[in-house]
């Protein structure tokens, strides 16, 4: 059974891989500082498990509700300056469980 199902996870690993070099290439660098854009580099530059990990790590329920203000203020910000319109920002806060 192992043996059929040989390159499946190499096309998973491949889609992931993918999706998240996408997001990466959405990221608008010209409006990063200079510690942003190292970040950005390095980040791009982790192997694929520790880029989860990460993510993981920065996703967690505890650490979005400690910076929860912060994350509220990019968001109405970034409505104000026009970057992403009012539905969006009200999508990304259902989504982290800012309600």
């Amino acid at each position: 059974m192992g043996l059929f199902n040989f390159g499946k996870k190499k096309k998973e690993e491949d889609k992931r891989k993918s999706e998240v070099n996408n997001a990466l290439g959405q990221v608008d660098k010209t409006k990063l500082s200079r510690k942003e854009r190292f970040a950005l580099k390095m980040f791009e530059k982790m192997p694929q498990k520790k880029q989860e990990e990460v993510m993981r790590k920065a996703m967690n329920p505890q650490t979005i509700q400690k910076d929860k203000h912060k994350i509220l203020k990019q968001l109405n910000d970034a409505v104000a300056s026009g970057e992403m319109d009012k539905q969006e920002a009200e999508t990304i806060k259902s989504q982290l469980g800012l309600r």
